[in-house]
């Protein structure tokens, strides 16, 4: 081997060298980018308009569930909502029958029951207008 030949890089050494140039050079460009206030400004705007469009798209979903008349999540909370109220008035309601019949049960335990007179709790037969007719006998 002659002298100058150990001298030349070799290709592959050639192209490590210059990559790690241009990666050198391009984190540099990078920084200084990012540290800019133009990117900050830029990265602000690209959030507001991901916001925006986020916004603009689940309206559109809306409508079009409005209009195919399926219920949209809004729907299904408003219903879930409602179905809360609607248990919770009917507990109470059976709260306060179950507080009637206790009532019922009590007062029906502490008297007698009532005697039943078959003649007086029978309708009457026959001509009804004839017997509201009669006069009753005073003593």
């Amino acid at each position: 081997m002659t002298v100058p030949e150990r001298d030349s890089p070799r290709p592959a050494e050639q192209v490590a060298r210059l990559y790690e140039q241009a990666e050198t050079e391009a984190a540099k460009a990078g920084e200084r980018l990012v540290g800019s206030g133009g990117f900050a400004s830029l990265l602000g705007q690209l959030a507001e308009n991901t916001a925006a469009l986020t916004k603009l798209t689940n309206d559109a979903m809306d409508l079009v569930l409005r209009n195919l008349r399926v219920a949209s999540r809004r729907d299904i909370v408003r219903l879930s909502r409602q179905l809360g109220r609607t248990e919770d008035k009917l507990e109470r309601v059976l709260q306060e029958l179950e507080g009637v019949r206790d009532e019922l049960s009590d007062g029906e335990a502490r008297r007698p029951p009532p005697r039943r007179n078959s003649r007086t709790n029978r309708p009457t037969r026959g001509n009804g207008a004839a017997a509201a007719k009669e006069p009753k006998a005073s003593s």
